[in-house]
């Protein structure tokens, strides 16, 4: 039996059969293999390619090759590629200035070869989904509870050639926000899924750095680095994802302690969605005294449960003005003109709401002590869900708040 070709040698041998330069991708745009470009302008189309596919509008079901015109190359034929039953993908070539579409020589070839190239991307993509099933389960392992499990999932991710060997590894933690107005509880898996390929598809494209990463369930998935994570490029790779966050765990000696920097990262995501934090992405070692405060069991508390000052702002139907105003006077030591100034509101408007907070929750704002209790208080409250979704009816966390695990 003749051995099965490879895609990538079978795109660049029908890539100097018809001296063009080729790009093969999924069904969803992404780039899956490409010829050798050497002319500038064929590196600058490529580069185009590998950087914007992938936001590029699917081309309709069909038989056919269809041209569309991509902004920064021109005309660009799709070719589809199929197995023996779906589309699996598309062959990619940009016509050059003087053609209206594809000297029949080419068309020809293409179409000749289009058959055996949607076999082997079907073939690598049953692979790829191979490895993504034994990379999650390798995850998994590293875990698990049981230190043999641990160790033998942490050997095989670096044997394998899966994630590379390191001295330091961190982990993140990553899916849709269960308090954000958009969060569908049915598409929790798939969106985190989603999220986690973008990274690794974003890492594949811009390096040949490695990362490992997988969903776990629960609308929440796991990436493993071999190296720090950069938190600004992860929040520039998770703006196109709205609703998406994630949390960034601290930098462990090993492999098989990756488990302890993913429970922290997760730790972050939670004080992320908890908090409604204006950044999408939170760094455990930046959290301070949320690290602690996240850890509790959130979930069991009630408002009796916080101080009597607190319990009696949180129940006599104050606005969210109000408490907003006690938040930033307690984050601001108490200083009065720092703390109109953050909320760009009047002095005078400042302490109207002050005296009405003194006279609700009973206490001396000048009071050290009261200023430490009633800002501990209300984070606690604001990261067991006991401010805005307060149900009348229940001192129960809503059912939306963001469990322990």
């Amino acid at each position: 039996m003749a051995p099965i070709a490879d895609l990538h040698d079978a795109l660049q041998d029908l890539s100097e059969l018809i001296d063009r330069r080729l790009v093969v991708t999924d069904e969803r745009l992404r780039v899956v293999a490409y010829s050798i470009h050497e002319a500038d302008l064929d590196r600058a189309r490529l580069s185009v390619v590998l950087a914007h596919s992938d936001s590029w509008q699917v081309p309709p079901g069909g038989a056919g090759p269809i041209t569309q015109d991509i902004p920064g190359i021109g005309p660009v034929v799709f070719t589809p590629l199929r197995d023996h039953r779906h589309r699996v993908g598309f062959l990619l070539l940009a016509l050059e200035p003087e053609e209206a579409a594809l000297p029949r020589p080419v068309a020809g070839h293409v179409a000749e070869h289009a058959g055996e190239l949607g076999l082997l991307l079907s073939l690598r993509t049953l692979y790829a989904e191979r490895d993504r099933n034994r990379v999650r389960a390798l995850l998994e392992g590293v875990l698990a509870s049981d230190p043999e499990r641990r160790r033998a999932a942490a050997s095989a991710l670096v044997d394998e050639g899966l994630l590379g060997g390191s001295r330091q590894y961190s982990a993140v933690a990553v899916g849709p926000d269960p308090r954000d107005p958009r969060f569908d509880p049915a598409q929790a898996d798939a969106t985190a899924r989603i999220a986690v390929e973008a990274i690794i598809d974003f890492v594949g494209r811009t390096s040949t750095a490695s990362v490992a990463g997988a969903a776990l369930g629960d609308g929440l998935g796991i990436l493993v680095f071999p190296r720090p994570v950069v938190a600004e490029r992860l929040v520039r790779i998770l703006g196109e994802y709205a609703g998406v966050r994630a949390g960034l765990g601290p930098l462990v000696p090993d492999l098989m302690a990756v488990g302890e920097s993913f429970a922290r990262a997760r730790d972050a995501w939670r004080v992320g969605c908890a908090t409604a934090a204006p950044e999408p992405v939170l760094t455990w070692t930046d959290l301070g005294l949320d690290r602690l405060l996240i850890r509790l069991p959130l979930a069991d508390l009630t408002l009796a449960d916080l101080p009597d000052p607190v319990h009696r702002l949180l129940t006599a139907g104050l606005g969210p003005d109000v408490l907003d105003t006690l938040s930033a006077y307690l984050a601001h030591g108490g200083d009065a003109a720092a703390t109109a100034r953050a909320l760009h509101i009047h002095r005078s408007t400042l302490y109207y709401r002050l005296d009405r907070i003194r006279a609700v929750a009973a206490v001396d704002l000048a009071d050290g002590l009261v200023r430490r209790e009633l800002h501990t208080g209300l984070r606690i409250a604001e990261l067991a869900g006991l401010m805005a979704r307060h149900d009348p009816y229940s001192d129960k966390v809503s059912d939306l708040s963001v469990q322990n695990s």
